[in-house]
């Protein structure tokens, strides 16, 4: 098995030639370059508690009720405040204008003035009414801390679902989110002469077989309004995008691949963001809403 440096270099290499091949999304990747190296660094050599237990009730299970949801998975305050500590740096080097709010971030959280799992914890609409109050509190930008918070959640639940899939595995799951922590695709793989698609999950990375003639995020059956969209001048048939028009939204889609193993799946989205804004440009939502295709 590869440890951290070797997964960390693979990373490298695939990001470099990402570059070279998508001068369009260039400058997002360089961006995002330090970040994604660091959260390979923490998910392969950070120690985590690992006492808590786990409970999966298969009829829930098939009933589509994700492993989180039986679980009680928000991460304790010292694990957000250890990846948050480790991220900041990679966020700043990465994205210098944040510079500034992520050294107020820094020394917020390192004095537990700020405790970010109060934010994982909370449902969407009272997390961001902490983030607001921390602005208020802290003069701490917003998307600052959203930012990171999301990235910490990414990085937490991306270290955890290497165990926790081991739970899941041999069990079947026909929804089009993630069957460990309950969060929507940001992108698919189709493997070459294979009839189903694999899922990449937006928040932990866990992967999942999905049939490719249903959408991932209202279960729409239709074939007349599901499509695929690709950019004229680019390979129709490895960059693409799956679209609903039931529902209205998106999947960035990547076919004809040989190895899964051998693709990561955030250099890979972030590459294809071009998709994103031409999707967005026609009225359609991504599945799943990244830093990097969020767009005022």
């Amino acid at each position: 098995m590869a440890n951290a440096s070797e997964k960390i270099s693979l990373l490298e290499k695939i990001m470099e030639a990402a570059v070279r091949s998508n001068k369009h999304s260039s400058d997002v990747l360089k961006a995002f370059r330090p970040v994604l190296v660091k959260k390979v660094d923490l998910v392969e050599s950070l120690e985590l508690s690992d006492d808590e237990t786990l409970n999966l009730d298969e009829s829930r299970f098939k009933e589509g009720i994700p492993l989180s949801r039986q679980n009680d998975l928000v991460p304790g305050s010292d694990a957000c405040r250890t990846i948050a500590l480790s991220l900041i740096p990679a966020i700043s080097k990465g994205f210098p204008d944040m510079k500034p709010e992520m050294e107020k971030l820094e020394s917020l959280i390192g004095k537990k003035t700020i405790d970010l799992s109060e934010y994982l914890a909370a449902t969407p609409e009272k997390g961001e009414e902490l983030i607001e109050q921390w602005s208020s509190d802290h003069n701490v930008a917003p998307y600052a801390s959203a930012f990171l918070t999301r990235t910490v959640l990414r990085v937490y639940f991306a270290k955890k679902a290497l165990n926790w899939a081991e739970l899941i595995k041999g069990f079947a799951w026909e929804k089009g989110y993630c069957p460990i922590c309950g969060s929507p695709p940001m992108i698919a793989k189709v493997r070459e002469g294979i009839t189903s698609r694999w899922l990449h999950c937006s928040c932990c990375g866990h992967e999942w077989v999905f049939s490719r003639v249903v959408c991932p995020a209202c279960e729409n059956t239709e074939q007349k309004e599901m499509t695929y969209f690709f950019v004229e001048d680019k390979d129709k048939d490895k960059e693409t995008t799956f679209v609903c028009e039931k529902c209205k939204q998106y999947l960035i889609t990547v076919t004809k691949v040989n190895d899964l193993a051998g693709i990561d799946a955030d250099v890979s989205a972030i590459s294809l963001v071009h998709l994103d804004v031409l999707m967005q440009g026609k009225g359609y939502k991504p599945m799943a809403e990244c830093d990097w295709n969020m767009f005022p």
